[in-house]
């Protein structure tokens, strides 16, 4: 070799020895095993399910190739029926799954899955319950998959305990049903559905013990089978007093980066948190003094849906609540170590609106979860007024049917003003027609003759429009009822209409290679809906009346791919106002008679709206004649 190779082995040997020397130098020194690890307890070393970046010591066991049911509980209401059966699994001493069964609420749609099964898809180590460790957001989170097995002596048919060995903690996890009547004599019927959760934790060890970023898990939700709709998937909690939802598309928001999961440890007091989709809903309530401000929350992106062909899956939420920091004593001279207790209240159940309003003491505005947003009351009343009826005829559809009657009824004086006000519009027609020929150039001449006319005769132009802009309000209520009711799963009508919560297909064509399903109830409405507006007197111009001719045709369009109870609710609807115009048309008819001019200072809303619009008329001409002025 010449000078220079020479020269450039030697450097990077002389530079290698650098670093080796930098690195020896710079290196701690190996952390001291747990055995012999410094003792004082203020010193409160990191213990095994600390973050990720902290001294700790050997992981927990890992969890089974299959997890073993090992435990379950099954939950009766005040008529001793079976409602609800939860699955314990030995993995995380959790709830594997909660099996729902009777009236909450099985679909007989023989595609959708027979019983429902909350949290069964999220996976064999994501159990309710199960302790969460090492929380972030930048990094997954630490299930704990230590082994727990049950408690012989107190376990037994409303109370299962399970214990399990994590290193030098022992934990103890008793779930018991709670009781249908309270201490004050009243009875709760959503306790049905109801656990309580007590861990406690020890410590054998003779080192001190701190708990940080921890989480107890509240379950996972996705759609319950192939025919639920994904987007009432979310991840609920309510904090500081208000009701928040997010979705799983909130980890992948239009603007922003996406995240794979959320952990903050300042949010405002939680008072429950959990997920729900279309009809039901896992909640963990904090008690026992447990404050929490702390939550976890994430998408699970290959969750498994029942009814779905095999290896397919759809994209869900799950929820955890956060464990406010503690620290344990360490064991001393035989003596047990430090000891903490956490308490939860959890509910896993459908989303029954009265059931739902009468456990709101114990969970505050429990009942919004049935997201019936800026209609609560209506919807809420509406609600209320169904399940009436069913006590009555024991059918969910005919119970739709009667709560329409009674809100056609409501509306009745409304609805009869209306008509008798669009029967004077209509007789006002061939006079308007003379004003619109006589002063077609000139609109502003004719906005005011035209509502001169209006006041000569009395007619307000409003009165045929207030039943419409009734019923709109009264429609979204109802729709908002039918889309998170689990009453209406599964429940018959008559006939082909099997299942109110799906649409009522006969059969399906196949067209253009797709399958075009057959549905019965939104051809009925379409076509009541058209016999109903062609009783009603024709108002407006040309333009407007095909507009309201094409209105059957939206609806239709509307509700032909919703559930058949929204389809079963509008042709209700539509037969009533048909035998209520008949009933109209037998009573005296309006005629037009001017009337005797008042004196009033007082201004009407389509008066001032007219003046408003006459002035912006007059000060458009004013601005086009200054821009021709200085051109």
């Amino acid at each position: 070799m010449d000078k220079t190779a020479w020269f450039v082995v030697t450097s990077c040997l002389v530079l290698l020895g650098i670093n080796f020397w930098y690195n020896t130098q710079n290196t701690p020194p190996p952390a001291p095993p747990a055995a012999t690890a410094a003792a004082d307890p203020a010193a409160t070393p990191a213990d095994p399910t600390t973050p990720l970046g902290e001294s700790s010591s050997a992981p927990a066991a890992p969890a089974p190739a299959v997890a073993q049911e090992i435990a379950s509980l099954t939950s009766r209401d005040a008529d001793n029926n079976e409602v609800a059966r939860f699955h314990f699994q030995n993995v995380g001493g959790s709830i594997r799954s909660i099996e729902m069964l009777g009236k909450a609420i099985n679909s007989t749609k023989p595609e959708l899955q027979d019983n429902v099964q909350l949290n069964s898809g999220a996976g064999q180590e994501r159990g309710i319950g199960t302790l969460l460790f090492a929380l972030s957001e930048s990094a997954a989170p630490q299930f704990d998959s230590t082994i727990y097995s049950v408690v012989p002596e107190l376990t037994h048919d409303r109370q299962v305990t399970l214990e399990g060995k994590l290193n030098d903690l022992t934990i103890r996890k008793t779930y018991t049903l709670k009781p249908l009547q309270g201490e004050d004599g009243d009875s709760t019927a959503g306790n049905a559905y109801c656990l309580h959760l007590r861990v406690d934790v020890q410590n054998n060890g003779s080192l001190a013990r701190r708990a940080q970023n921890w989480g107890i898990y509240a379950g996972a939700a996705g759609p319950i089978s192939d025919a639920e709709r994904t987007n009432y998937t979310y991840y609920i909690r309510l904090e500081d007093n208000k009701f928040k939802k997010e979705s799983a598309g909130s980890f992948k928001p239009f603007f922003g980066s996406p995240t794979d999961r959320l952990y903050t440890t300042s949010a405002e007091k939680i008072g429950w948190g959990g997920v729900m989709n279309q009809y039901y809903a896992t909640l963990l309530r904090p008690t026992g003094g447990n404050e929490v401000h702390a939550y976890y929350a994430a998408p699970l992106k290959h969750m498994a849906i029942p009814g779905k062909p095999a290896g397919e899956t759809e994209e869900g939420v799950e929820f955890g609540v956060g464990v406010p920091e503690f620290t344990l004593a360490a064991a001393q001279n035989e003596q047990a170590g430090g000891t903490h207790t956490l308490e939860y209240d959890l509910f896993a159940g459908p989303k029954l609106n009265l059931m739902l309003n009468g456990m709101t003491k114990e969970f505050p505005k429990l009942d919004h979860i049935m997201d019936y947003g800026i209609f609560h009351l209506i919807s809420y009343s509406m609600n209320w007024l169904i399940n009436i009826f069913y006590r009555c005829f024991g059918n969910w559809g005919w119970a739709i049917v009667a709560m329409t009657i009674v809100v056609r009824l409501l509306i009745w004086p409304l609805y009869r003003k209306s008509y008798t006000s669009m029967k004077s519009m209509s007789l006002l027609q061939p006079k308007i027609a003379e004003l619109r020929e006589k002063y077609g150039n000139d609109q502003q001449r004719l906005a005011t003759e035209t509502m001169q006319l209006y006041r000569d005769y009395g007619v307000s132009p409003a009165g045929g429009c207030l039943p419409m802009l009734l019923q709109i309000p009264i429609f979204f209520s109802f729709f908002y009822v039918l889309q998170t009711a689990a009453e209406f799963r599964g429940a018959p009508f008559i006939a082909w209409v099997t299942d109110l919560s799906q649409m009522d297909t006969i059969a399906t064509l196949p067209i253009l290679g797709y399958q075009i399903p057959i549905n019965i109830l939104p051809i009925i409405m379409a076509l009541s809906m058209y016999i109903q507006m062609s009783m009603t007197p024709q108002t407006g111009d040309a333009m407007q009346q095909r507009i309201m001719r094409l209105m059957p045709i939206f609806f239709f369009a509307f509700c032909y791919t919703y559930p058949s109870a929204l389809a079963l609710y509008w042709t209700t609807t539509n037969i009533i106002s048909i035998i209520q115009t008949q009933i109209i048309r037998r009573l005296p008819q309006p005629e037009l008679h001017k009337q005797a001019k008042k004196r009033s200072n007082k201004k009407g809303f389509f008066e001032r709206m007219l003046e408003a619009n006459q002035a912006a008329l007059a000060e458009q001409q004013r601005r086009q004649q200054q821009q021709q002025q200085r051109k």
